[in-house]
């Protein structure tokens, strides 16, 4: 399970989503307006606590800033 990610934000989406990379592998992770707002700019550090949601069919990233 992925409990937190700290690394560079690669790229902010309209709808809600982030990537953010560690170590060479970039997560896309679900995010609020407010906290894709609070991770700062593209090309910077940033740090998410992560829910991460299993099904059978699906696995999610949702990013919550401490």
């Amino acid at each position: 399970m992925i409990g937190s990610l700290r690394g560079t934000l690669l790229d902010r989406t309209a709808d809600g989503e982030v990537l953010v990379e560690v170590a060479g592998v970039g997560y896309r992770v679900t995010v609020s307006p407010t906290t894709s707002g609070q991770l700062g700019e593209v090309g910077g550090d940033g740090f998410l606590h992560i829910h991460h949601h299993m099904r059978e069919d699906h696995q999610a990233l949702y990013g919550f800033r401490a």
